[in-house]
C-alpha cells in the first residue's frame, strides 16, 4: 500500500469517521486531485471496497463514509475510496487505479472475500467495479444506475459535476454488474428514484429493495432503523432471504418485480 502521511492527517480523518465511537485506525495514504484513499487493518479475510458519495459541495472533497459499519467495528480490512473529480468512475485511468488499489489491498490481507459498497455516486461504483475486478458481493444504497444524459435525458442532479466529465466511459453501471457478484440494490420508493430504478437490471444475483417514504436518503434511512450494521452483513454474507425479512419487516420494504 502507498505510505501513509503524517499523523496530524490521520488523526483528523480518523475523528472524522466516527466522532462517537471508538477510534478505528483508518490513516489517508492519499490525496491528490485523482483519488483520495483511506485504510484500515481487520482482523478477518474479508477486505471492503468503501465508495465515497459525492459529499456536501465541489469545494470540499467527498468524506469517508460508513467507518464503522463497514469494517463491523474495526473487524474486517476495508480500503475507503473518494473521487475528488465527481467523475463516477470516468476520469481517464482512474479505474485502473482503483483496480491496483483493490489489488493491492487484497493481497495484503490475504482476502477470501472482496465485497463493495457505497451510497449514490458511491454505490454507482460500487456495483461498475465489479466488471473490472472480482468482487464477490456489492451493496449500494441510492446509487445512479447511469448519469448519461441520453439513457436519464430527465435526471437533473448532480448536473454541475456531470458538465466537467470530458467524457462517459461507462455510460451505466448495469452494463458492468458481473455475473458472479450478488448485487444488493436499496431505493428509495419515490418519483425522485423512479429513474435510475427502471434502469436497475432484473438478474438472478441482484436484489433491488424499494423503500417506502424514501427519497434518495436509503442510506440514512436504514442507520436511522437501527439496521445498518445487519443490513451490511446479511448482504455481503449472501442471506438474501433474511435480509428480504428485515427490510420487510422494520422498513415495509420490497423486492423490485414482487407485488406489494
Amino acid at each position: 500500500m502507498i505510505a501513509a502521511p503524517g499523523q496530524g492527517e490521520e488523526a483528523r480523518m480518523g475523528a472524522q469517521a466516527a466522532p462517537t465511537l471508538p477510534r478505528l485506525e483508518i490513516p489517508l495514504l492519499r490525496q491528490d486531485r485523482r483519488m483520495w484513499v483511506w485504510w484500515h487493518r481487520g482482523s478477518s479475510r474479508r477486505l471492503v471496497v468503501v465508495f465515497s458519495s459525492v459529499g456536501h459541495g465541489p469545494e470540499t472533497p467527498p468524506p469517508l463514509e460508513f467507518a464503522q459499519s463497514a469494517t463491523a467495528g474495526g473487524r474486517d480490512s476495508a480500503v475507503f475510496i473518494a473521487d475528488p473529480q465527481r467523475s463516477w468512475l470516468n476520469a481517464p485511468r482512474l479505474v485502473e487505479e482503483i483496480v491496483e488499489v483493490i489489488e493491492a489491498a487484497r493481497d495484503e490481507v490475504g482476502a477470501t472475500q472482496t465485497v463493495t459498497m457505497g451510497y449514490s455516486m458511491g454505490g454507482f461504483a460500487a456495483l461498475a467495479i465489479g466488471g473490472f475486478v472480482p468482487v464477490d458481493a456489492a451493496l449500494a444504497f441510492s446509487p445512479q444506475i447511469s448519469i448519461d444524459p441520453v439513457l436519464v435525458p430527465g435526471e437533473k442532479r448532480w448536473m454541475r459535476y456531470r458538465k466537467r466529465i470530458e467524457a462517459i466511459r461507462i455510460r451505466s453501471a448495469a452494463e458492468h454488474m458481473a455475473e458472479g457478484t450478488a448485487h444488493t440494490i436499496l431505493m428509495g420508493q419515490s418519483q425522485v428514484e423512479a429513474a435510475q430504478v427502471r434502469l436497475v437490471p432484473e438478474a438472478a444475483n441482484t436484489d433491488t429493495f424499494l423503500l417506502p417514504g424514501t427519497g434518495h436518503d436509503s442510506a440514512p434511512r436504514v442507520k436511522a432503523a437501527g439496521i445498518l450494521p445487519q443490513v451490511i452483513d446479511l448482504a455481503f454474507s449472501q442471506r438474501r432471504d433474511a435480509l428480504a425479512e428485515l427490510l420487510a419487516t422494520r422498513m415495509k420494504a420490497r423486492r423490485k418485480g414482487v407485488a406489494a
